[in-house]
């Protein structure tokens, strides 16, 4: 059963490589010239007054020198009238720009972000089009119900108290957003969110400083945004706001495939007080992850162990890496005999036309059939184990 450890990021780095240590003189570089860019930005910000069309600028902008690149991982047409015709928007938070991130992908140059939390954010700094936490949840309900009324605005929220891996769970949400769709009977496109990075950089660690992940998003060379837009979830008169809430959750769950958690923000902030239980837990993950590559490697020796950690990163699942790897041997395998058919089905071919003979394509013939049904017994011995 997961635990709430788990839903972080215990390290920055998993693991320090040569590639990584070649790549830090160009990384600090990196840190230097967008570091002078953004601290332009924030001047240019503090100048002009704040519009939609400074709004676009600054996130084409932060886009552009922190090197964002996008993987569109909706299927199906309606992608972009949902896009369009939602006027509230929820995703989960894994980094520090989800919220650039999101308004990249919307057409509306009105969006604004919601920001459900009284923390101080970096987004706070820029003139990004925002609506501030610095009120009463009740108040803030209140303007974002002006907004939608009295304006073309979208809200974007992001109702996580805390960013996550995005690879494990989802915390329970803030139910402000399905609150305001149930007052204004509105739909809500879900969209769910995950990030990579070159030698595996996390964009987020548990409990991290504003800055420092600023900083990684300055040294890495790119970071990649999953962005996955949901079908959208109307309100119906009989569900209640938590009702309402998570069946939003459970879908977006359902497609990342990660555990619907109900961890809240006061257990976040319970463990925000014992950082020994963070590290305690992932020490023991530590250990059960490597029992696991044990396993595997116990029934599929042929595979390396760095194969057998890759695939169990992504499934977290001995059994399907098992099949996954045995699938692939197997494959290997039959591509080899297909080749050493051909080769020796021509070499003797040419045997045969020379001689003359059939006894010897006979006996050919007889050995190729045991040999691969020899093959094909052995394949199946191993997927029995």
């Amino acid at each position: 059963m997961i635990e709430l450890p788990d839903l972080f990021h215990e390290n920055r780095i998993p693991e320090l490589t040569l590639s990584l240590i070649l790549y830090i003189p160009i990384g600090l570089c990196l840190v230097l010239i967008r570091s002078v860019i953004l601290l332009l930005l924030f001047v240019i910000s503090s100048i002009f007054p704040k519009n939609s069309s400074l709004n676009q600028l600054l996130n084409e902008v932060i886009s552009l020198i922190l090197t964002f690149s996008y993987e569109n991982q909706t299927v199906g047409n309606e992608e972009k009238d949902n896009r369009r015709a939602a006027k509230i928007l929820v995703a989960n938070r894994v980094s520090l720009f989800d919220e650039i991130v999101i308004q990249r992908f919307i057409c509306n140059t009105n969006c604004k972000v919601v920001n459900l939390w009284k923390e101080n954010t970096w987004i706070t700094w820029l003139k990004l089009n925002t609506i501030d936490s610095s009120r009463t949840q009740e108040d803030l309900l209140d303007l974002c119900n002006n907004e939608i009324q009295h304006s073309n605005s979208q809200l974007i929220f992001l109702p996580e108290y805390e960013s996550t891996t995005g690879t494990d769970g989802l915390l329970k949400f803030n139910l402000l957003p399905f609150t305001l769709a149930q007052k204004r009977q509105l739909s809500v496109l879900p969209i769910c969110l995950r990030t990579s990075r070159a030698f595996q950089i996390r964009t987020s660690v548990f409990n991290s400083h504003p800055f420092a992940d600023l900083f990684w998003f300055l040294f890495s060379p790119y970071t990649k945004f999953h962005i996955n837009f949901l079908p959208v979830v109307s309100p119906t008169d009989s569900s209640s706001d938590e009702v309402f809430c998570e069946k939003v959750r459970e879908n977006m769950c359902r497609t990342m495939n990660i555990e619907m958690t109900q961890f809240d923000v006061r257990e976040v902030d319970e463990l925000k007080k014992r950082p020994d239980l963070l590290q305690r837990r992932h020490e023991q993950r530590r250990a059960e992850f490597q029992q696991m590559i044990q396993l595997v490697h116990q029934q599929v020796p042929v595979a390396s162990v760095e194969a057998i950690r890759y695939d169990l990163e992504t499934t977290k699942n001995v059994q399907k890496t098992i099949a996954n790897l045995n699938e692939r041997v197997a494959a290997a395998a039959r591509a080899a005999n297909k080749s050493s058919s051909s080769t020796t089905t021509t070499s003797t071919g040419a045997m045969t036309n020379s001689s003359g003979g059939n006894g010897h394509r006979q006996t050919y013939e007889r050995l190729k059939q045991e040999l691969i049904e020899k093959n094909r017994q052995l394949f199946l011995n191993k997927n029995c184990n």
